[in-house]
């Protein structure tokens, strides 16, 4: 469904003379699924003009890694590559990359929201967990980096 995405926006006047039309937020918890399957993105809200790599890197980051819930490396590495191969031949260092970027992202704007004495305690709070979701990922991509390059060859 990205690539689509991405293919068909590409060169379209609403890329704005980008690369395509990002999703912004294309995570499993903005995916409809029917029969198990990922059938259409919600929450469009992040929408804007950008480079693939960019979606493309928060996608694999939060479909495939994960700190939590006690997968086996071996096991985020096959889903990893997996991805990478039906999205089509992205380079693997090029793909870590724009997983780091994503997860980098997050933890900037995250640490903005929560040092914003405008922003609710409730919002400061999510801030902090977003924080400390996307930094504990960041921590597994860069410790199982070999292994995960090794995988995407």
């Amino acid at each position: 469904m990205l690539r689509q995405l991405h293919e068909t926006t590409a060169g379209h006047p609403l890329a704005a003379g980008r690369d395509c039309v990002l999703h912004g937020d294309p995570g499993p918890f903005n995916t409809i699924f029917h029969q198990g399957q990922p059938v259409a993105f919600i929450d469009w809200s992040s929408c804007r003009p950008g480079d693939r790599l960019d979606d493309l890197g928060y996608l694999a980051w939060t479909w495939c890694l994960q700190s939590q819930g006690r997968v086996p490396i071996a096991e985020q590495a096959r889903h990893l590559r997996e991805l990478r191969d039906g999205y089509g031949d992205i380079e693997p260092e090029i793909l870590l990359d724009a997983m780091l970027r994503s997860q980098t992202r997050i933890v900037d704007m995250e640490t903005a929201n929560r040092d914003d004495p405008r922003h609710s305690v409730a919002r400061r709070r999510h801030a902090m967990t977003a924080i400390a979701w996307a930094s504990a990922d960041r921590t597994l991509l860069r410790q199982y980096e070999a292994q995960l390059l090794t995988a995407l060859r």
